[in-house]
Formats: structure tokens, sequence, C-alpha cells
């Protein structure tokens, strides 16, 4: 029954939450979930080989639990089983224990599954609350542990003196003591890549697969960017980032006709943060990075993911280590002085020594930010496949390699300074940007608090628009709230956040960019 991998729940509402911890703590796992409302074909094969785990809640609240073929019944201590939020919560701190005891583990999120865990901390600074409260709503609803705790409080801190100094730039108008800033950031996408990596799940094409080189996804992209205009008239973006995919798998000629395209339309220049990823080095070139610089072009990332040579191999990094090396140290002698670089714990095969010596290698260059990323298992990927065929114990994340990282980003004189989570995340751990003081990003800070409006400009990118919400009576006193309660009604941040999504296929993004402009403009009518 061990190796059966169906999990019964009922009802469907509580679904996501506790998938999530079974496949946090057993991502040796292909969890399958089977709800009341699932084929009966499939409950049939489920039910036939047993399930690894079953839960059924009642309508008094009293849940019966089996687990490896083990029955337990769970009666709630909440005082109302209406509260479902609290109740919820309760059933799976119970569940908690139950899968701590068996994996011999904790997770070191806890029970928190969002994509920003530093939210709570963020808005109890906002709030002008001491960490001793953020760190009892951690522990107290969500089980994290203490080192997690410490990250989230430091990284809350940062973010609020950065955000601090982007409120009175003249780009944009006064920010909102409160957590809000006004104005807009740019996101530029760019979905081309050399080849594609074995973990990689983003919307990204070779770019050989395209005989114009991206000539024709460019006049659309600018076509889009003009439209745009009117949104934000006359006013700059506080950052602008350019990303995908590689930008720099594009000619330098299209990226200077990008680039040149977004100061004209968008008045961005010295004084507005302006990120370009040039990421593999098997996209740089001396005349690409000539183009960014001629630009002003104020942060880069040269992304090598690993400087084992050997997982380079496995992943599918066209560019040596060693390569990496030359591209990073040609950006530096070409007068960039605010250079991220980006790295994966948790890749196939790779284990303590090889993060070690990634980790010397970053020591040694000096990047000026860092970003430490865990494995995301995504199942859009390559990495399946791997998985399914060499092996779920050569994927290797655990406390002592994070320790590894985090400890060759002090010694590089690098501070945490924003964090996200993704969806089964190798190890239950995080990405975590690292930085030197003053060399932060902006524009990762915002597009991660959601505390600012963000045009995305391409294929596969989301525009957001985020404005302050009316002022009610529970807000105008928010200082007599408990973190709780300001977390749960958004007291504090009091924003309103809509979406649109641009079309993630190229052809698709191209065909169909009068519809995308108008949805955009709508969404900010």
């Amino acid at each position: 029954m061990e190796n059966n991998t169906y999990v019964y729940i009922e009802p469907e509402k509580y679904l996501m939450d506790i998938l999530a911890l079974l496949r946090s703590f057993y991502p040796e796992k292909d969890i399958k979930p089977v709800v009341p409302e699932s084929r009966e074909d499939v409950k049939t094969e489920a039910e036939k080989l047993g399930y690894f785990f079953s839960v059924c809640v009642g309508q008094d609240g009293k849940a019966g639990i089996t687990f490896k073929g083990e029955k337990i019944t769970f009666l709630p201590e909440t005082s109302s089983f209406d509260d479902f939020t609290a109740y919820k919560k309760e059933l799976c701190r119970m569940l908690y224990g139950i899968f701590k005891d068996d994996a011999g583990r904790e997770l070191p999120w806890g029970m928190m599954n969002g994509v920003r865990p530093t939210k709570p901390a963020f808005i109890c600074v906002l709030a002008g609350r001491g960490k001793s409260e953020a760190s009892s709503y951690y522990r107290n609803e969500y089980l994290v542990t203490d080192e997690k705790i410490d990250t989230s409080w430091d990284i809350a801190m940062t973010e609020s003196q950065v955000l601090s100094s982007c409120e009175h730039r003249e780009s944009s108008a006064p920010g909102d003591e409160r957590g809000y800033l006004a104005g807009y950031s740019l996101y530029i996408g760019i979905p081309f890549c050399p080849s594609r990596c074995l973990y990689c799940s983003f919307t990204s094409y070779p770019l050989s697969g395209f005989k114009d080189g991206g000539d024709e996804y460019v006049s659309a992209l600018l076509k889009e960017m003009k439209e745009s205009r009117s949104i934000f008239p006359g006013r700059a973006p506080d950052s602008v980032y350019m990303g995908g995919g590689t930008p720099t798998a594009l000619s330098a000629s299209l990226l200077d006709r990008i680039i040149s395209a977004a100061e004209d339309m968008y008045f961005t220049g010295p004084s507005v943060e302006f990120t370009v990823e040039a990421g593999r080095a098997d996209s740089i070139t001396a005349d690409k990075l000539k183009v960014l610089k001629k630009h002003g072009i104020s942060r880069i990332s040269v992304n090598p993911q690993t400087f084992n040579q050997k997982t380079l191999d496995i992943i599918g990094r066209k560019a040596t280590a060693d390569e990496t090396v030359k591209a990073f140290e040609l950006a530096r002698d070409l007068g960039f002085d605010n250079i991220n670089m980006d790295i994966i714990l948790g890749l196939p095969g790779e284990g303590e020594d090889e993060v070690r010596h990634t980790m010397e290698v970053v020591e040694r260059l000096r990047p000026d930010s860092l970003t430490v990323h865990s494995l995301a298992l995504k199942r859009a990927s390559a990495l399946g496949e791997w998985i399914e065929k060499n092996g779920h114990e050569k994927i290797v994340s655990n406390e002592e390699i994070q320790k590894i990282a985090r400890e060759g980003a002090k010694a590089a004189g690098l501070k945490p300074y924003y964090l996200y989570r993704q969806k089964d995340m190798s190890g239950g751990f995080e990405n975590v940007g690292y930085s030197l003081p003053g060399k932060e990003c902006i524009y990762n800070i915002v597009m991660m608090e959601e505390i600012q409006s963000i045009l995305g400009f391409g294929a596969g990118t989301i525009t957001k628009r985020v404005e302050k919400g009316k002022v009610s009576e529970k807000m105008s006193a928010y200082e007599n709230r408990s973190l709780a309660e300001l977390i749960g009604d958004g007291s504090v941040l009091n924003l309103d956040i809509s979406r649109c999504e641009n079309f993630k296929d190229v052809k698709d993004y191209t065909g169909r960019l009068d519809e995308l402009i108008s949805r955009k403009k709508e969404l900010f009518e």
C-alpha cells in the first residue's frame, strides 16, 4: 500500500491545502488526488489499490482519516465549525504532525504554501508592529521554523527601506506610508532562448525556430508598447525589467531597437532602474553588452545556474562554466557595476560538494546580487521524464545545501532582500534574492509584494492594475487589530488588484495583438 499514490479528499474545498502538504512531505511520490467528483474509473482503480491517504470531513466537523491503513478520528477544537479558515488550519496542523512523524522531518515553511510567505512580516512592518508579533503569527498559525521567520523579518525590513526611497522619485506620484506605490513599472518579455533547459517551464522558444530571428515578434512588441502609452501618459516608470526567456538571444540590433523604443515611449533614463537578463553566456557578446551600456542599462544578469560542467551538460546549458565566467568578466570590463547571478539548488546529481564549488566561484567573482533558486519540479518541463528515468533520489535539496548557499552569499557581502516560492519546490524551500546594500532590484520587490501596477508587454506576460481601495471603518482602526486580522482583511495594504494576461504562444500573441491591447486598456479605464 505504501507504494500507492492515490489520496482521497472530501469535500474538495480542502484539496489544495492537504495536497500541498502531502507533496511537500513526500516529493518522491506522484500523488494522485481523488475527490467525489472524480471519474468513476479513477475511483474504482484507486479503491482497488487502496488509498495512501484519505480524509472525509463530516457536516459536524468530525473528520475520518486513514493513513497507510491506520484509521484516525479528528475532532476540532474550534468553537465554530462555520469558521472554515480556522477549521482548515486546525485540521492541517494535525495532519502536519502526522506526516512530520512519519517522514521524520519538518518543513521549513511549515504549512505555508503560497507564493509570498514574507507577506505577513511585510504587513507587520508597515503596521508598525514588532518582530515578536510576526514570529508568533508564523509559528502558531503555520508552524514555520525560526530560521525562516528570521529571514522573513530581515527581508521585510529591507523591502520597507528600499521602497521608502523609491516613493520620492520624481518619476512617480507620492507613495503611501502603508505600502502602496503610486506609479508603475514595466516588464518586457522576450520568449526566446538558444535552447530549452531540462527544468524550464517558462514561456520560452528556441530562436532557431523563427527564420526572421524574432523580427516579427519585436515589431508586435513595439506596437503593443506604443498603443499602451496612454495608460500612464507623460509619466516614467519606477523600474523596467526585460526578462524571458533570454533577451540577449536576440541580435544586438533588435535589442537596440527595443530599448530605444522603451526610452522614447516611456521616458526612461539614468534615473529609472532598468534590468536586462543577459542570462546565458552562449547568448552574450561584446556587441550586445555595448548596446546595453550605450543605453545606460543599470542592472544585468549573467546566470550560470551552476558552475559544475557535468550538471550543465545534463540540464542542457550549452555554455560551459568557463564561458560563463568569461562573460561575467567581460561585463565587468565594460563597466557594468550591478550584475546579478542566478543559481539553482537541487539540480540533478548535485549534492553538497557541487553546491560548495559553485559558491566558491560566486564568492571569487563577487556579483552585486545573487538569486538562489530551489529547483521547482514542474510537470511542464522535461525534468519529470529525467526523474522517472534516473530516480527522485538524484534530486537533493536539504538544509545543509541551503546553508552552504546562505553562508556563501554572506561571505560575498550579500544580504537577502526579496523571497518567493513556487509550487512543488524541492525540499519545500524557496527562492531568495541577495544583494549588496544599495543594489537591490526595485522591480523584484514591487512585483513580489504586489504594491504597484505593472504593464507587461510580450508573449506570456501579465499586466497588473494595483490601486488603493476605499477607506472602510475597519481600516481607520487598523492599529487596534491583531496581525491575523490585518492580514485576513487587508486593513493595512487595502489594495485592489486586477490582472490581464497575454497569450503565451508567439503566433497567438502576434496574430491577436489588437485584442490584447484592447484588454489592457480596458483594465485601466
